[in-house]
């Protein structure tokens, strides 16, 4: 049977990308549970209200949201519906393009995304404990030198 033969450097990189996404993975179930348990909801609707809380004024197409979460209008609509139902989101399709819609925080939504913002940076901060600032720093520096194209 034949072997895939990958040098020390591609060895290296493997290594470290399965560790990168091995500790993401874990990560991320941690929040994703705290979250569900604590506030009720997922971390995909927290994403969402997190870019509309940054969002300027007047809010945010439905497009560049998707674009900023990595998913698909329809997707961003799908996990968006429960908040727009739930009052914490206010969606709107323009008077002139029917095509174009946009999303904004409620005043509502900006209250209770406050309240699990605080909580999820108190968790990521408990999550990452056992690394010093200076390493979390060092890690972040490390990791803005992966620059990756849009294929």
């Amino acid at each position: 049977m034949p072997h895939a033969h990958f040098s020390e450097t591609e060895k290296t990189a493997l290594r470290t990308w399965l560790k990168l996404l091995g500790t993401s993975n874990q990560i991320r179930k941690q929040l994703q549970a705290r979250l569900q348990k604590t506030h009720g909801i997922s971390l995909s609707r927290f994403d969402v209200l997190a870019n509309l809380y940054r969002a300027p004024a007047g809010g945010m197409r439905l497009s560049h949201l998707s674009d900023q979460l990595m998913v698909s209008n329809g997707n961003v609509t799908q996990v968006m519906a429960p908040l727009v139902k739930d009052g914490f989101v206010l969606r709107q399709v323009s008077k002139q393009d029917a095509r174009v819609a946009t999303a904004q925080l409620t005043e509502k939504g900006s209250t209770r995304f406050e309240a699990m913002a605080t909580d999820h940076a108190r968790w990521v901060a408990e999550l990452l404990k056992d690394i010093s600032e200076a390493d979390q720093q060092s890690i972040t520096r490390i990791l803005s030198h992966v620059t990756l194209e849009e294929e």
